[in-house]
């Protein structure tokens, strides 16, 4: 699946689950109500992809990590869990999981 699909997919995924239509999160991140719906319509479909800095708001708004929407889909529970954690606790976290890789990869 390309990778702008794979935004498209995430994005509608993340929107029904904050309960939200797709004018409603147009609105939320700065589109002008009358185009908000067709806009992320047209994200969710693929048929455009936001630039990033679109994409930043659209994360920050639907409560999820940027890497989410275009990680792979076998680390998409992990980017959530780092996401919920503060940024102190979040590079602890991260600094144990790479200690713990490098000595797995060692071995």
């Amino acid at each position: 699946m390309k990778l702008e699909e794979v935004f498209a997919l995430r994005m509608r995924k993340a929107r029904l689950a904050a309960g939200l239509t797709q004018e409603a999160l147009g609105v939320l991140v700065g589109i002008d109500e009358a185009t908000a719906k067709v806009r992320m319509n047209q994200y969710e479909s693929g048929r455009h992809t936001p630039p990033l800095s679109m994409i930043e708001k659209i994360a920050s708004t639907l409560a999820r990590p940027v890497t989410w929407f275009i990680c792979s889909e076998d680390t998409t529970e992990l980017h959530l869990a780092l996401n919920k954690l503060d940024e102190i606790k979040r590079s602890e976290v991260i600094s144990s999981m790479i200690e713990l890789l490098e000595a797995e990869a060692t071995r």
